[in-house]
């Protein structure tokens, strides 16, 4: 996601400050070309006060995280919620010290959102690290973080190379807060137990979108700091796969 959103977030004006593990691997996968139109600082995604220098140091009105992955099942070691915490953390740090919320993007999955007709149910057992990053964001008042959590399904390059952008790419999203959009229902979802499941495993497939749609979204909405997703998980489908209101 990372290597999609340093291009749109650089055609859609923003003065970008990438904040990486390894330069050198960022030079190599990008070129000089992307890499002299950012500020690069490194660090880790898990160091609080590193993250929070760098956003006070560059004066950053927002921030986007794509670093971490989070566990698929239930039993597996988290993997994401120090990066999580970390992140949020040094984000209401800054934004105390450059007295304005940081406005922020976090990256969560389809199964955080609440299904219509289903909502605080809590049944999906995959991935259920994102509904774990979603209780620390929510923890956080919104006077000191305007935070917004993107709930994809599965995430697919449009293309293989990652070319700079001289104007922005657009995007083809329909987009809702907290609930997929346009969420079709199935009489088997009626079924005692295992109906849910029917009911997302016939869904999900639609909500699959591409990187560079996501990372375009992300990049045009970060251009409004009072965006009606504050505060919010934000579905997501194709509006070709969804209706138009």
């Amino acid at each position: 996601m990372g290597s999609r959103l340093l291009p749109a977030l650089l055609a859609h004006g923003h003065q970008v400050v990438v904040f990486v593990r390894s330069e050198s691997k960022l030079k190599d996968l990008f070129g000089t070309v992307f890499i002299s139109k950012c500020t690069i600082v490194t660090g880790t995604a898990t160091d609080t006060n590193a993250i929070e220098k760098a956003l006070i140091d560059n004066k950053c009105d927002g921030l986007v995280n794509s670093a971490g992955l989070a566990a698929i099942f239930p039993w597996q070691q988290p993997q994401l919620q120090e990066i999580e915490e970390a992140v949020a953390t040094a984000a209401v740090n800054a934004g105390k010290e450059l007295a304005h919320p940081m406005r922020c993007w976090f990256m969560g999955g389809l199964t955080v959102l609440d299904y219509p007709g289903m909502e605080g149910v809590k049944f999906f057992p995959l991935f259920a690290e994102h509904g774990l990053t979603h209780n620390c964001l929510s923890g956080k008042p919104q006077e000191t973080l305007k935070w917004s959590m993107l709930a994809p399904s599965t995430m697919a390059a449009a293309s293989k190379s990652i070319d700079l952008l001289e104007t922005p790419r657009g995007n083809c999203l329909l987009a809702t807060a907290d609930t997929p959009p346009d969420w079709q229902h199935t009489i088997l979802e009626k079924i005692p137990f295992i109906g849910p499941w029917a009911g997302i495993f016939r869904n999900a497939p639609r909500y699959g979108t591409t990187l560079e749609d996501c990372a375009d979204f992300i990049a045009s909405d970060l251009r409004t700091p009072d965006s009606v997703y504050v505060g919010h998980r934000v579905g997501i489908i194709e509006k070709s796969k969804g209706k138009t209101e």
